[in-house]
């Protein structure tokens, strides 16, 4: 029997982003001839993932083929390729990306001593979480007065931060899965109204959180909702912010966290190979590479937060089962979109 495969459309990969290939290319990142080789697809800027593949490289002497780009317009190319792979690793910044390709049979499962030390809740069926990002609010200093700040994401829908806010669209996928996990958290309606709330009290949504996370520093907005890095990154640039980690109290919903990961593509050529990288992401010097280029939270246990930034136990996490937001992305931007948000 004969399968059809479907490629999702712009709304239906990721939830609006884009995926023209455009100005997508191959890249080796050495030069030397080497015997083994990995071909990796990656929706991860190149500055964050190239230290660690060439750590990787000198470890085993595995030359590495990187295509990089936006990360749905390579989740697209994997589907287009399923029958004769070309990659072997994807990586995402997402669960729910990596959750809708294991879906759709893109991504095989893997196991290892490695994956097994990182918790159950940052992994999948097929992948595997590497790093994690939480959803908090960012806000300038010179505008907002400690005593008046949000606890809570669902205060960002008080009037009185009208006019007052920034965030990140559909387009974007780490505020699809926000909403995603608010869906699990809270169900459709309070999902829903909190939606409808942002777009009355006059969020302003940009293209993206680096948008989101400069406006905040310039003064523009006196809020910012973002990924947590976003803040370290524009108090790194001298901006006078501060970071809300939402949801804190015991009648709250604790602070949505989602993960950067990694699968290996179905069909992968160079299998043994594909299997050695993502333990490698797994390991403390890897995982301290991308703690110290990004700020984003080491999932290996152990393996301490850059300096400066909170770490995992320090603060109450919502329990979320991120293994299941791939499954429900279509309907959180169907929903988003019927409440208004664009």
């Amino acid at each position: 029997m004969r399968v059809e495969v479907t490629l999702f459309t712009r709304r239906q990969l990721l939830g609006g982003l884009a995926v023209s290939a455009v100005g997508l290319g191959y890249q080796s990142s050495t030069v030397q001839a080497q015997t083994q080789e990995l071909i990796i697809y990656s929706g991860r800027k190149e500055p964050l993932i190239q230290p660690v593949l060439n750590q990787f490289q000198k470890a085993t002497n595995i030359r590495i083929v990187l295509r990089s780009g936006d990360a749905s317009a390579l989740a697209n190319q994997l589907l287009e390729e399923q029958n004769n792979p070309r990659a072997d690793i994807y990586i995402a910044n997402d669960a729910g990306v990596l959750g809708k390709l294991t879906d759709a049979g893109v991504l095989q499962p893997y196991s290892s001593p490695d994956t097994e030390k990182i918790p159950a809740g940052y992994r999948g069926s097929g992948w595997i979480g590497v790093t994690g990002r939480a959803r908090v609010i960012m806000y300038n200093k010179t505008l907002v007065k400690d005593s008046d700040l949000p606890t809570s994401v669902l205060d960002l829908t008080d009037p009185r931060w009208k006019g007052k806010l920034a965030a990140a669209g559909t387009s974007n996928e780490s505020m699809l899965g926000h909403l995603t996990a608010l869906r699990e958290l809270m169900g459709d309606a309070k999902t829903r109204d909190f939606v409808k709330g942002l777009v009355a009290n006059q969020t302003t949504f940009l293209k993206g959180h680096t948008d989101v996370r400069k406006a905040v520093g310039r003064g523009e907005f006196p809020l910012g909702l973002v990924n947590h890095y976003y803040y370290h990154l524009q108090l790194a640039e001298g901006s006078p912010v501060g970071v809300v980690y939402p949801d804190q109290s015991a009648a709250q919903i604790g602070t949505v966290i989602n993960v950067s990961g990694a699968g290996i593509i179905k069909g992968a050529k160079n299998l043994a190979a594909a299997r050695r990288f993502v333990d490698f992401l797994l390991t403390a010097p890897a995982q301290q590479t991308f703690a110290k280029a990004n700020y984003e939270f080491p999932l290996l246990p152990g393996v301490a937060a850059q300096e400066g930034v909170r770490s995992l136990a320090e603060f109450k996490v919502a329990p979320l089962t991120l293994a299941s937001l791939g499954k429900e992305l279509d309907s959180t931007l169907k929903l988003a979109t019927g409440a208004g948000m664009p």
